[in-house]
């Protein structure tokens, strides 16, 4: 396979957001620690040290603080020399050590400064990460677990239709054929529906396994983009639905795996057909720009309320409107695929004249950068 560009850039997806705080906050205390240095230097060269020379040789005159040190520790020299002992001289001379301990303080002062407010302000970000992980942690486990708890009782119920039908048919105690095919039908019916389920929730961890990957190739996206509009026509058609396409047929390479492609678009049309009423317009459009192309589902059905963009997490279904029929995954797996891809999926409210859309932004590739196997 050839080599492929760079995936759209993602803010939900940013790596490394603590790595990001962590260098901001320690440009924002170098800074700040330099700043009070050359303070903390001014305020030395212009009174401290002045004021220390005229201590230790009697007038004054430009030395260094390293200067002002070694003629201190001479003067005890001289002290110690001249007959006294080392207490008496270090006594003299108490004061100037004083003052040499605190330039010296002061100058080390903005860097133990500097370094517990970083280390706080570090603290403090981590803690405030660790507890939104847990709370994420812990509305995920939330909505897994009510998941699970909808999607058995989703499953119980066509279970214990099937068995009841399938052992009344068992036990020859439905004789009229039409009743027979009526029970088949049904059995038929129920059988699918806990199939589409068992299906959607292996997609869903399918996509997180380990060996997972995507068949990446040129595709052509408008023809994708129409097959697969055409292939849920008739469901949108016994939905009571009117479906509306705004594809040009003018090539749009991408490089994506087809496939799964093919499926976030169907999932998004499903979305729309599950949790739009009766008569509502379904829109399928492409929508080409500048090295992109937007693939947009819309519909003229009830906006969604609150986070519109929580849907997009796995096990929500949204506000009452939405928290019917469905499993809650089609649109974690949709998301899912598409940034696996490197392309973006996001709400639109309103579209145009329609109340909602959902626009999955694809990369336009140009095939003849990639090379052949």
């Amino acid at each position: 396979m050839g080599r492929r560009r760079a995936a759209l850039p993602d803010a939900a997806d940013a790596p490394s957001s603590l790595r990001a705080f962590l260098i901001q906050r320690f440009i924002a205390v170098a800074v700040a620690i330099a700043v009070l240095e050359i303070l903390v230097t001014s305020l030395e060269q212009g009174f401290l040290i002045p004021w220390l020379t005229i201590l230790v040789q009697g007038d004054i005159g430009t030395a260094s603080l390293g200067e002002v040190a070694r003629l201190a520790l001479a003067a005890v020299s001289d002290a110690i020399a001249g007959g006294n002992n080392v207490p008496v001289a270090l006594a003299e001379m108490s004061g100037i050590f004083l003052m040499l301990a605190f330039c010296v303080a002061l100058l080390v002062l903005p860097i133990v400064a500097g370094a517990f407010a970083f280390a706080s302000l570090t603290q403090r970000r981590i803690d405030a990460e660790q507890r939104a992980r847990e709370e994420e942690r812990a509305l995920f486990y939330e909505r897994r677990n009510l998941l699970i708890s909808d999607m058995a009782h989703d499953l119980r119920t066509p279970i214990t239709t099937v068995v009841g039908m399938s052992q009344a048919l068992a036990d020859g105690m439905v004789d009229d054929p039409v009743d027979r095919h009526r029970y088949l039908k049904s059995i038929v019916a129920k059988a699918t529906k806990m199939a589409d389920l068992v299906n959607t929730l292996f997609d869903f961890v399918k996509l997180d396994s380990e060996g997972f990957h995507l068949d990446r190739a040129i595709v052509d996206l408008p023809q994708l983009v129409l097959a697969e509009a055409a292939a849920l026509y008739a469901d949108v058609e016994a939905a009571g639905m009117e479906l509306s396409l705004e594809v040009s047929e003018e090539p749009v390479p991408v490089f994506a795996d087809a496939v799964q492609l093919k499926r976030v678009i169907g999932n998004l049309i499903a979305n729309a057909v599950r949790h739009t009423d009766e008569g509502t317009e379904i829109l399928v459009s492409l929508v080409r720009k500048a090295g992109v192309a937007d693939v947009v589902v819309a519909d003229t059905g009830r906006p969604i309320e609150g986070d519109a963009q929580s849907l997009f997490d796995p096990f929500v279904r949204g506000d009452a409107s939405r928290s019917g029929e469905g499993s809650g995954l089609g649109l974690a797996i949709a998301a899912r695929i598409v940034r696996m891809h490197g392309y973006r999926i996001r709400i639109d409210q309103p579209y145009g004249r329609f109340s909602k859309a959902f626009v999955v932004t694809c990369r336009i590739e140009d095939e003849g950068e990639f090379d052949e196997d």
